[in-house]
């Protein structure tokens, strides 16, 4: 006999996200007494298990199992995470949300667990979920904002079609004389009318919220009435005792719901609907209304027909083997004097900062780099750079931009920084050799690239914790000055700006008018890429140079040494900021369109 394992152990594998639900299976048996329709109880299995007959080991045992879903859905989000870490998914990110077709817990595979093989998805099911919670809860809205996802598959309705196990009171007494479609009483249409209004909801909801989520959703298979509690017992407690009759009344429910699911999903162009009838057949229900494993395996493929079908590529040039993957590093050590004057120091390690990052591309598949320094760093040389990434780049490529030189600020003529977090009245600049490029203009750089580009900006440099236009910076520490520091003086930064007064109101900070300006520019310059940004410092903090690089610089290359920070970008920021001094903060966000698996990728890798 296989040795047992303690309460202690089986929770453990149970919190594992690298233990599979088959390997749960043998631990549980199903507590029919206790379930309820779609929301399947399972009891420890005392063959396979070690239960101690005290009151303590009572209480760990009930609290093991009450926390079954919770268990489930836990670790398969933490398996959505664990795939998208991995950089290299590319597949589309999906919501759940549903009942035990989509979660039945730990003894069977169900229809996610078989999607999880091919898709990322992050899970909200939980069996015997309702609709009705699913509505109240709206889980599903915070899940598709942290995750970027494009898909929201949705499960329900089973509860409602069986009366919560009260079905008897929704069918006729037999009578030898009707039809199968007769002994549904009114109040069973009553029934799937309010469960389709629950779908309708959603749906509503989604459309006004993510217009660029779809949905799917899906029927039942008929069910066949057995000696169950939902369909068989009572159907039989009405005197329908003839297998025959009971299965061609489920026939009647089932088809009713799924004319109706139809019906509903015509209302809406991003609802798509699965007709499931037919799918699972004789043989492969596990009970009146769970597939077997196989069953669910075949509810799953239809499932993944569609996805694949509502996320190919769209026609065009034949798909790239592999995604492409342009940087552009711009050090500058030194700039123009006959545009800043003399009051801007010259720099010492910004080009190292640049050959260092270029050589980190380099060895993590970046095919194709510029290198721009010192004179070569233009305003022209820089934007048309990004302008032909932005041509070339088309969804799933990555497009790198690392800068190292000064920050500087210019006077803001838009009204953008009046409602911004800072409320300085000034736009942040990047210090080109031949002048300044503001945060606005970069704002619209980001703006010409394709929906699905991933963009990754890295600045090394003062003021850059706000270049993206996004968050408010920490508390302004006071710094010791353990090198040149990359900022440009508020004097020099006057001067410069009187010097050349002209050209900098000619930039689009003037030009978009303060009626056009919003905080993040979402009217004038929509971002449908999803760009990430690791920065320096705070906005309300300088960047130091260091012995050989700048500060942020030479912590980013000593934590790229850490294996345990290759995986996610926040958790590379803060890996980083453990190793700077509290007075430059690196800081870290996003804009445009969110890219769950983009943030969890391999650091820096194409």
């Amino acid at each position: 006999m296989t040795e047992k394992i303690t309460l202690e152990e089986l929770s453990r594998k149970m919190a594992d996200p690298d233990t599979a639900p088959d390997d749960l299976a043998a631990y549980f048996t199903e507590d029919t007494g206790a379930s309820d329709p779609f929301a399947p109880a399972i009891a420890l299995n005392p063959d396979k298990v070690e239960i101690p007959a005290t009151a303590d080991a009572a209480t760990r045992s009930a609290l093991l199992l009450n926390g079954a879903n919770w268990f489930e859905r836990q670790n398969r989000q933490a398996r959505f995470f664990q795939r998208l870490s991995k950089g290299d998914y590319r597949g589309p990110i999906i919501v759940e949300e549903g009942d035990s077709w989509f979660q039945y817990p730990i003894l069977l595979r169900d229809t996610i667990d078989v999607l999880m093989e091919e898709y990322a998805v992050f899970s909200l099911s939980a069996g015997g979920d309702t609709l009705a919670n699913m509505v109240a809860r709206a889980e599903y809205r915070r899940a598709i904002e942290q995750t970027g996802a494009t898909i929201l598959l949705l499960s329900g309705g089973g509860n409602d079609l069986v009366a919560d196990g009260n079905l008897s009171r929704h069918l006729r007494r037999f009578d030898a004389g009707l039809s199968a479609a007769e002994y549904l009483l009114p109040s069973f249409d009553q029934l799937v009318a309010v469960a389709v209004q629950q779908f309708d909801r959603i749906a509503r909801d989604v459309a006004a919220r993510y217009p660029k989520v779809k949905i799917i959703c899906h029927g039942y298979d008929r069910a066949i009435p057995a000696k169950g509690k939902w369909l068989g017992l009572p159907m039989a407690a009405n005197g329908i005792v003839d297998a025959t009759l009971q299965a061609s009344i489920a026939k009647v429910m089932m088809d009713r719901f799924n004319d109706a699911m139809m019906a509903m999903a015509r209302r809406h162009a991003h609802v798509f609907f699965l007709d499931l009838r037919g799918t699972v057949g004789a043989g492969r229900w596990h009970d009146e209304l769970h597939p077997t494993n196989a069953g669910y395996a075949d509810v799953a493929a239809i499932f993944s027909a569609l996805i694949r079908k509502l996320t190919k590529p769209a026609r065009g040039p034949a798909v790239r083997s592999a995604p492409a993957a342009v940087a552009l590093h711009v050090g500058l050590n030194r700039v123009d004097r006959g545009h800043y004057g003399t009051g801007l120091v010259d720099l010492d390690f910004c080009v190292n900062d640049s050959e260092a990052m270029r050589d980190i591309a380099k060895a993590r598949g970046f095919d194709t780099q510029t290198h721009l320094t010192d004179a070569a760093a233009t305003r022209d040389a820089v934007i048309a750079a990004c302008g032909e990434a932005a041509k070339s780049l088309k969804a799933g490529d990555t497009f790198k931009l690392t800068y190292a030189g000064h920050g500087g600020q210019v006077k803001d003529f838009n009204g953008d920084e009046a409602t911004g977090p800072d409320r300085d009245l000034l736009d942040e600049t990047l210090c080109l050799y031949d002048g300044q490029m503001i945060d606005d203009e970069l704002y619209k750089i980001w703006s010409d690239f394709a929906e699905g580009v991933r963009v990754l900006a890295v600045f090394d440099c003062c003021h850059a914790g706000s270049m993206l236009r996004a968050g408010p910076g920490r508390a302004a520490t006071a710094a010791p000055v353990t090198g040149k520091t990359r900022m440009m003086t508020p004097g020099v930064a006057a001067q410069v700006f009187r010097a050349n007064e002209a050209f900098y109101r000619s930039l689009p900070s003037s030009a978009l008018g303060p009626d056009l300006a919003t905080p993040y520019h979402e009217l004038s310059f929509p971002v449908a890429a999803s760009v990430l940004q690791l920065s320096a410092c705070q906005s309300n903090q300088t960047a130091q140079e260091d012995l050989g690089n700048g500060l942020f610089t030479a912590a980013i290359l000593a934590t790229l040494t850490d294996p345990a920070a290759q995986s996610g970008y926040r958790n590379f920021r803060d890996r980083c900021a453990a190793r700077m001094p509290a007075w430059q903060s690196p800081n870290f966000w996003t804009v445009g369109r969110p890219d769950a698996a983009f943030e969890a990728s391999r650091v820096f890798w194409a």
